[in-house]
């Protein structure tokens, strides 16, 4: 490794309180660093050059720590998935590091907005046939729900599960409106609620672009769970050790599909990568319920901490933590057509190159 070796920016986002919502929301917005060391660690193992870049809360900063490197010998590892404590704020840094040229892994400005933005991703998915839940997007806390009852509610633009609880899932007008206003509120932003999907909540992680790859798939077991409107992957079950849900809602990869179920879910996931224009990787959320995959959730930015749901399936198909994360920037720089010394071997995994692309 020498000075002449391309650089890898890894830009991530640092945040020291809450904007709005529930201060224990800092936990999920504080993982992104911890998270950045980890990728920083595995690509210098692999011998890469590696600069990790913060992201707080200027963007006139963010250009300023860009400003000494050239887009010609520093390619950016994007891990920013929030700005100023807003998840929706992501957008911003990913069009400025477009705007001053430099190439980066995971998905376009556009996709990113797009899928930030849980109503306008669904009219996306509903325009190209991809199932998901019928829904409806408030503003206010008023008017009558138009699709079926149980239904959940979350906030419009927020991911990790950030505003989702046990009162999440509504049964009738009078606790949907409650819950919409309290969305509303305390986030400071629309409420989406959407039709409750009963049956296996399933999580697909897929990486690829021209090709695309379905990594094993993982099943989150809601067995021990005994009331159905209670069966979801709140903010709790993801980042409170100490709960109930986080103790009670283990984890499966491979998830126990048989092989038509198996197709009908990655058929679906992969309709979805495609129709909102995922790049590199991502991770889309299903409920799957009389054979129908219903997508819930399409991630561009999925975590990667060591343990959670995509390194988990990584490693289930054959890959380590740091094999994971070079495979990710040498995908992104196979992009781009990118150079790189490392970037040396076929990218298309022995499943890949047998695949069709979707």
């Amino acid at each position: 490794m020498n000075e002449e070796d391309p650089l890898i920016l890894i830009l991530y986002n640092v945040e020291l309180n809450v904007s709005c919502g529930d201060p224990k929301d800092l936990i999920a917005l504080q993982d992104t660093a911890n998270v950045a060391a980890h990728i920083d660690d595995a690509l210098s193992t692999r011998g890469y050059r590696t600069l990790p870049i913060a992201v707080r809360n200027s963007l006139d900063e963010l250009k300023a720590s860009l400003e000494p490197f050239s887009p010609e010998t520093a390619f950016v590892f994007n891990f920013c998935d929030g700005f100023g404590g807003k998840n929706k704020d992501a957008t911003k840094v990913i069009r400025l590091i477009e705007r001053l040229g430099f190439r980066h892994t995971g998905s376009s400005a556009e996709t990113n907005s797009l899928c930030i933005d849980k109503g306008r991703t669904k009219q996306r998915l509903l325009a190209t046939g991809v199932p998901t839940p019928s829904y409806q997007v408030y503003i206010q806390p008023e008017g009558v729900y138009r699709h079926n009852l149980p239904a959940i509610v979350k906030p419009v633009a927020d991911d990790a599960s950030i505003g989702i609880d046990l009162n999440s899932v509504v049964s009738n007008n009078e606790e949907l409106l409650n819950r919409v206003a309290y969305v509303i509120k305390r986030y400071r932003q629309p409420a989406l609620v959407e039709e409750f999907i009963p049956g296996r909540e399933l999580a697909v992680s897929i990486w690829g672009n021209k090709y695309i790859e379905v990594l094993p798939i993982t099943e989150f077991d809601y067995s021990r769970i005994p009331n159905p409107l209670n069966r979801i992957l709140s903010y709790d079950s993801k980042w409170v050790p100490d709960s109930y849900s986080f103790k009670n809602i283990p984890s499966h990869s491979p998830a126990d599909l048989s092989t038509d179920d198996r197709r009908r879910v990655t058929e679906a996931a992969t309709r979805a990568y495609r129709a909102v224009g995922l790049r590199d990787l991502g991770r889309v959320d299903i409920r799957f319920h009389n054979q129908i995959p219903y997508i819930i959730d399409i991630n561009e930015i999925p975590d990667l901490a060591p343990g959670s749901g995509f390194p988990n399936s990584a490693k289930q198909a054959g890959y380590s933590y740091t094999e994971m994360v070079e495979r990710i920037l040498k995908l992104a720089m196979q992009r781009e057509r990118w150079l790189c010394p490392q970037l040396t071997f076929n990218l298309l995994s022995p499943q890949m190159q047998t695949a069709q692309a979707f």
